[in-house]
């Protein structure tokens, strides 16, 4: 399920309005605003007299932020090289005139990308606290959040297991018109209590994407004998959604980033989104403040993408003897002569495009548009004038160098209305020896197909989604299948043909253009059963309804990449429970030694399956054994004991009311190394002799009559 994200184009004649310095807008950037100028665009307006584009800056350095600001630009989300922000249209050209604005980008609407599932990446392990795991890591301690759409507030997955309390602690609707915004944003409306946040009830009422990824990450409803929870059950939950459009993801980021701040806690959020249009090189201006965001105890994850069953991407390397590509077109039978493409050289080379017609029987072009030279800056809608093609409608092109990173691109947007099945819509690109050119479609509208002999042939590969599956700061997701069939509520079976084991076929490739691997790991993304949005009222695909207060609640089956992340959303929880200033880059490091690998992934990291299944058992032990210090987890997360071990003496300390009882240390092959009964009162001191103990890392499990804690320590 997607989202729509242009109306069909219905644009006569020529249209080349300019702004000052348009080197610094991005060809997407260009494309909206041509689309503005027609009056046919996703430029959000404030008022009839005062339009805004919702966008994307990159910033040389803060002295240009003030005067961006003078300039009635509302800005709202900073990293360190990039802003999110609303820009006036009749202040633009003096936004690029500054000199510290380094490229404007466009925000861009986006699309939406358990049963078993949790056996086979052994969450199971986890949450049961097999050995050598003493007691179970459920996110304790840890904010998960999702940044999604559909999220129905009242669903009891989102509480605690038993249903006692919310866990549901912040949302944002960005799409709300009235309420009171979060603090540094000037839209939307924040619920920041329990009552509030039962009040709104939902988002958006005819949508269940975000209802269904929050309770795979951290769905906690284990009453009525309810099988379809999630993997971090225990941890704090916040909830944003977005304007259809890639600046709202940021800013929801930051937004929830700032919670995990206010009550100094890990955060790791979700994002099942994604497009095709951008570089894939992790140079859009998103993928820029994703980097900047995420760190120690902040990580994002995202889904690869759903196209990996279609050719959305294409590329070729040029020779002396062949400088061309013909990339031909198929179109959806309900957007026929309709899609938008992205095409992208190298930096220092030549690129140009054609829009042609190719008759099918002869393999010749019938249709030749002008020539668009990506060197030079151009933006324009091309009417087609020659009718012996038996084709009618229009094109919109926009050409230049990149700003984000100095390489020429060629947007389009085709809307040829009429053309007769005998002809192929196809795009010819032009380039030099050597140069490698890509370009990719939205599988919304069209695919790239060979229909001819002349036509260069698409591939499978090279197509993680933009937003979700491109930035070295984000862990990537895939999916594989665990099951194919699912009973429904009716009695009925959906049958997928997806082979157990492997790697779903949807699920998108890497590499990324700049030779990445992605996705970085796989988890279950089919036929996955949860949580459904219980006010939009459900019949096709219902699993299970539990009635809870008078009240019927859904759970439903799903497919994607978008169930896979959240699934490796809530195992990242359980791992920061246990480290909570793991960082990107030692997440890749844990999956690169305790992935799955069989042979459905292949023996080595690859582009289809990234490390390989994840596993949460394994790699806990990991985390605990070569990440996690004593530093991580000296204070526990109710402030009411102290635990270390210092010259080679245990020490135990009540902070609180509830007495302690008993001690037990475990080293990390599950072997009791002590076990000893105790009474404790607060501020009393524990003291256990472990000199005799060899160096090492040892779990310390503290009991007290209002249950255990658990800690990871040094010796």
């Amino acid at each position: 399920m997607k989202f729509r994200f242009f109306t069909t184009l219905f644009l006569v004649g020529l249209s080349s309005t300019l702004f000052a310095d348009e080197s610094k807008l991005t060809m997407g950037t260009q494309m909206d605003l041509l689309k503005a100028e027609n009056g046919i665009s996703k430029v959000r307006s404030i008022s009839p007299s005062h339009q805004t584009i919702s966008a994307f800056i990159r910033y040389a350095d803060d002295s240009c932020l003030d005067s961006l600001r003078l300039l009635g630009v509302d800005i709202r989300t900073q990293t360190r090289s990039v802003v999110t922000a609303t820009i006036p249209l009749d202040r633009l050209e003096d936004v690029t005139d500054l000199s510290g604005v380094v490229a404007v980008q466009a925000s861009q609407s986006v699309d939406y990308q358990l049963d078993s599932a949790r056996m086979a990446t052994r969450v199971d392990d986890v949450q049961q606290g097999l050995a050598p795991l003493e007691t179970p890591f459920l996110g304790k301690g840890v904010i998960v959040g999702v940044v999604d759409g559909g999220l129905d507030f009242t669903h009891p997955a989102f509480r605690t297991s038993d249903r006692s309390a919310l866990r549901l602690k912040r949302v944002w609707n960005q799409s709300a018109t009235t309420g009171t915004p979060p603090e540094g944003f000037s839209y939307g409306a924040e619920y920041a209590t329990e009552a509030d946040i039962l009040a709104a009830e939902t988002d958006l009422s005819y949508w269940s994407h975000g209802s269904h990824v929050m309770n795979i990450a951290a769905g906690a409803d284990m009453e009525d004998g309810n099988k379809y929870y999630g993997v971090a059950r225990e941890a704090d939950l916040v909830f944003s959604n977005f304007l259809d459009e890639s600046a709202g993801i940021i800013d929801a980021i930051s937004y929830i980033f700032k919670y995990a701040d206010s009550v100094d806690k890990p955060a790791v959020i979700n994002m099942s989104l994604g497009t095709q249009m951008g570089p894939h090189d992790g140079t859009s201006l998103l993928d820029v403040a994703v980097d900047e965001m995420v760190g120690p105890g902040r990580i994002v994850v995202g889904a690869m993408g759903n196209d990996g069953q279609v050719e959305v991407h294409i590329q070729k390397t040029f020779t002396e003897e062949d400088n061309t590509m013909l990339a031909g077109l198929a179109f959806k039978s309900d957007t026929q002569g309709y899609c938008p493409l992205d095409i992208w050289g190298e930096v220092g080379k030549t690129l140009k495009v054609n829009v042609v017609t190719v008759d099918k029987s002869t393999d010749k072009v019938v249709y030749k548009s002008r020539t668009f030279d990506a060197s030079n800056t151009y933006k324009g809608t091309v009417t087609l004038q020659l009718p012996y093609d038996k084709s009618s409608g229009s094109f919109s092109i926009t050409t230049g160098i990149s700003p984000l990173n100095g390489k020429p691109n060629v947007r389009i947007d085709l809307s040829i209305g009429d053309f007769y099945p005998e002809k192929a819509i196809a795009i010819l690109v032009t380039g030099e020896a050597g140069e490698t050119v890509h370009a990719w479609t939205s599988s919304t509208y069209a695919v790239f197909r060979q229909q001819t002999a002349s036509m260069d042939i698409p591939d499978l590969y090279t197509s993680p989604s933009e937003i979700g599956g491109v930035a070295e700061g984000i862990i990537s997701v895939g999916a594989f299948t665990t099951k194919q069939n699912v009973t429904l509520e009716d009695g009925s079976v959906t049958t997928s043909e997806y082979t157990v084991g492997a790697v779903s076929p949807f699920s998108n490739r890497g590499p990324t253009v700049d030779g990445r691997m992605k996705p970085d790991v796989v988890a279950p993304g089919s036929q996955i059963v949860s949580a459904l949005n219980s006010f939009g009222g459900y019949s096709e695909g219902l699993v299970a309804t539990h009635t809870w207060n008078g009240k019927s609640y859904y759970y439903g089956s799903m497919l994607g990449t978008s169930m896979a992340a959240p699934h490796v959303t809530g195992v990242i929880a359980t791992w920061l429970g246990a480290c909570p200033t793991l960082t990107p880059d030692e997440i890749r490091d844990v999956l690169s030694k305790t992935a799955i690998r069989d042979e459905y992934t292949g023996a080595e990291p690859n582009n289809v399956s990234g490390y390989g299944k994840i596993d949460a058992y394994n790699g806990l032990l990991e985390i605990l054994q070569n990440y996690s210090s004593v530093e991580d987890v000296a204070d526990d997360t109710d402030e009411d004991i102290m635990c270390r071990i210092a010259d080679g003496q245990l020490h135990v300390v009540s902070l609180g009311r509830s007495p302690l009882v008993g001690v037990a240390v475990y080293n990390l092959a599950g072997v009791c190394v002590l076990n000893q009964r105790c009474s404790l009162s607060l501020g009393e001191e524990y003291i256990v002799d472990m000199t005799a103990e060899p160096v090492g890392v040892y779990i310390v499990r503290v009991s007290t009559e209002d249950g255990d804690k658990v800690f990871k320590l040094n010796k």
